[in-house]
């Protein structure tokens, strides 16, 4: 029997790999449920997307509480002309700093910061000179004919693939999947799993309504 402490594990790693759908431009929040086995585990809020179709800025904040973890993680990114130029993500556990990565376009490159409570590095990792979608732009726009996200957490550039209609999965640095579903270009669900727990990210019908 798989213990307390390894569930509360797994959902943590979980709950990174998956934040990390399609918003009105303005108006408030959407926010998606966060479930683990049919259980309310805490909430994802998808701010609406600030400026035009090609000049954005988007914006998500997450929290799931557990016996053993209380996590917040937030992730923001700003487009011009549909590139990339700056993204953020952080994870806080129980109150405390786990990780923050940032990623900023310099010239025909990027240069990213990896920081913790006790340091940070930076790096210029190996990334396209040009990059036109996240893991977070996914809560945006629906990724028709995308072949790659990039990941503002890992700094790396992820695969994603089509494996039903209007479903798609995407494979994480760390070997993770996640697939997001979408109906009429809006995602209403995100899957994951690993050793058998299941942890899904579900769209709150009155979110829609505000």
């Amino acid at each position: 029997m798989i213990s307390c402490k390894l569930i509360n594990k797994v959902l943590l790693s979980l709950f990174f790999c998956t934040v990390l759908f399609q918003v009105p431009a303005r108006g408030q929040a959407i926010v998606y449920d966060i479930l683990l086995a049919g259980r309310d585990v805490g909430e994802l809020k998808i701010s609406p997307a600030v400026g035009g179709s090609s000049n954005e800025s988007f914006r998500v904040e997450g929290a799931i509480s557990t016996l053993f973890y209380d996590v917040v993680y937030k992730g923001e990114n700003q487009f011009e002309r549909g590139v990339l130029k700056t993204s953020m993500s952080s994870q806080e556990v129980n109150g405390k700093l786990k990780e923050r990565t940032k990623t900023y376009q310099t010239n025909d490159s990027y240069q990213v910061i990896f920081a913790d409570a006790k340091s940070s590095t930076r790096k210029n990792p190996p990334l396209p000179s040009l990059i036109n979608h996240t893991v977070t732009s996914l809560y945006y726009h629906e990724p028709i004919n995308f072949r790659q996200v990039y990941s503002e957490r890992f700094a790396r550039m992820c695969p994603i693939r089509k494996v039903a209609t209007s479903s798609y999965e995407v494979v994480m640095p760390d070997g993770k999947k996640a697939t997001y579903h979408y109906t009429q270009g809006r995602c209403h669900e995100v899957e994951s799993e690993i050793i058998g727990i299941g942890l899904v990210f579900k769209l709150r019908p009155d979110s829609l309504r505000r």
